[in-house]
């Protein structure tokens, strides 16, 4: 075999090799997280919230390049799951990132903004409630405080007074409190606390619940009150 042949084989095979080898890598670069997501953008853009979910699942099974994070796909799949209705699926997207992200981090905050916006907008209250007690993180407590229930607190102890007592009955949160002075149990029907109960000589056995602005309820609480001449 001439020089020449030999050269020109050479030749042909260094272009197969580099053909394939740029074959692979426009191959890997059509599956990383960023293209993906920029998939995903760009179904979610035309309202086909399926495919860009699709498209994220696809990057979240891709390994970690220094793009997007596990937790910041989550979040936006979260997003595209509930445009697309699917708010169950969403809720538990969402849930992942608050178990897996530290509080403090703008990940765990984005989570609960997702999780408090999935639960309004399908009116589940109490879920909500029940997730937000659960967390055991005050500052996420603390953020989200109007959507809790809080027991009413009587500032004055049960027990015996002389003369005359004005109950004052505390309460955290947004909502607003009933109350008896019967025993009875105390409804939204019932009296309106609004100032403080006027208690005269007597025996009375006080019962009051907090309702708040959701429709939620407390435990009611008992205190026994004995005001002497």
């Amino acid at each position: 075999m001439s020089g020449r042949v030999k050269l020109a084989a050479v030749l042909v095979l260094m272009a197969a090799v580099m053909s394939v080898g740029y074959i692979m890598h426009i191959r890997q670069l059509s599956r990383s997280r960023e293209v993906l997501m920029q998939k995903a953008q760009e179904s979610a853009d035309e309202g086909a919230y399926a495919d860009a979910v699709r498209s994220i699942d696809r990057a979240l099974e891709a390994p970690a390049d220094g793009t997007y994070t596990d937790a910041e796909l989550c979040l936006k799949k979260a997003e595209y799951l509930q445009k697309g209705g699917d708010n169950d699926q969403a809720l538990s997207t969402a849930m992942r990132v608050v178990k897996d992200a530290n509080e403090g981090e703008a990940e765990f905050d984005q989570a609960w903004e997702r999780i408090v916006s999935i639960c309004t907008e399908e009116e589940e209250f109490g879920k909500l409630a029940t997730l937000l007690e659960g967390s055991g993180v005050e500052s996420v407590k603390s953020r989200y405080y109007n959507y809790l229930v809080y027991d009413p607190v009587f500032r004055d102890p049960p027990g015996t007074y002389e003369g005359e007592l004005s109950l004052v009955i505390e309460s955290q949160g947004v909502g607003t409190v009933f109350y008896t002075i019967d025993g009875s149990e105390p409804t939204d029907k019932s009296n309106l606390y609004s100032e403080p109960i006027r208690l005269r000589p007597g025996i009375y056995t006080v019962r009051a619940l907090f309702i708040n602005r959701y429709g939620l309820a407390s435990n009611t609480v008992t205190g026994t009150y004995q005001i002497t001449d």
